[in-house]
């Protein structure tokens, strides 16, 4: 069995066989490989760049990693509202629009380079899956309100909620548009980020950003939903069709598929990979036992941190495949 058709079948629920591995950010500035080419361009360029884009998301290959994500930003669908989006080293990303006037013109053919980018990544490597990703609408417009904690989009969440509906329908079906526009070129399924969510309190989750989430995942298959801090709202993923779901490392892996019988992705700690090999294995164990029986995707709780080795990487992905059962 090819390495992405067991991705998919785990994906879709089944114990396939081993367990399939992954990291959040594995095309990143952990590795030596994606530093040279950093030092050479600009971070815009190489999200727009077709040709980087295919180079850098391949580099994760040497890894050993059962999936590559493909190389982009979650604000680069922002160019669909028409945002200027600048990238400054030492700083995090700014949006340039007009948030008062928010328009979206179905305009895809201008991401066509990503698109294009993931038809050509999917040629080099037939063997891995490819997963193509979009921020969650929430969590989206954080970034384009900004502000610390994202206070002027919670504020306009509770002043204004029928205008903060508004925005969520837009941006709702412009990322509809976009996961199709990903998978209708090549990748096999995507994964939405909800980084923020975990900011809100239930009730407001329920009713002002469920209900949009839930339109995405009836519209897009296959599908993986990412939450950040989100133990006080795991009761209510089963609420979302989504086929997998990824949580943090605060989360329990089993609860979280006992409420909702979907596969589940995750979810070391990150910061686990700054201990020896001997603590990485011990604490990977863990993981492994409590998931043996059910659908799992091995990941990390949130992204692969700059400064992590990337000899550790290659060596927890071997130690998966074999705990697991590929090399058997």
């Amino acid at each position: 069995m090819k390495q992405s058709e067991l991705f998919l079948k785990t994906l879709k629920g089944e114990k396939a066989g081993y367990t399939p591995v992954w990291f959040m950010r594995q095309a990143g500035r952990f590795l030596k490989s994606y530093r040279r080419i950093r030092e050479k361009y600009p971070l815009l360029e190489m999200f727009t760049n077709k040709e980087l884009i295919v180079e850098i998301t391949l580099l994760p290959k040497k890894l050993g990693v059962d999936a590559l994500i493909i190389f982009s930003d979650i604000l680069i669908p922002l160019k669909l509202f028409g945002a200027k989006i600048i990238y400054e080293d030492g700083k995090s990303p700014s949006v340039i629009m007009d948030k008062s006037n928010i328009q979206y013109h179905e305009n895809l053919e201008n991401l066509s380079f990503l698109f294009e980018a993931i038809g050509e990544v999917k040629r080099h490597k037939k063997d891995l899956a490819l997963l193509g990703f979009a921020a969650a609408p929430f969590t989206l417009l954080c970034y384009v309100f900004g502000g610390v904690e994202f206070f002027k989009l919670r504020g306009l969440m509770y002043e204004n909620p029928d205008g903060f509906k508004k925005l969520m329908d837009l941006t709702t079906k412009m990322t509809i548009d976009y996961l199709n526009m990903q998978l209708n070129s090549g990748c096999d399924a995507v994964q939405l980020f909800d980084s923020w969510a975990g900011l809100l309190d239930e009730k407001t989750y329920r009713e002002l950003v469920l209900p949009f989430n839930q339109r995405i995942a009836k519209s897009i298959k296959p599908s993986i939903y990412f939450i950040k801090n989100s133990h006080h709202l795991n009761h209510l993923l089963n609420k979302m069709d989504f086929d997998g779901f990824s949580i943090d490392w605060r989360s329990d892996l089993v609860q979280v598929y006992t409420s909702t019988n979907r596969c589940v992705q995750g979810n070391l700690d990150n910061t686990v990979l700054f201990a020896d090999e001997a603590t990485i294995k011990t604490k990977t164990k863990e993981i492994l036992k409590q998931t043996e029986k059910i659908p799992h995707i091995f990941n990390l709780g949130h992204g692969v941190l700059p400064q992590t080795d990337e000899e550790k990487i290659k060596m927890l992905v071997d130690f998966i495949h074999n705990e697991t059962g590929r090399f058997s």
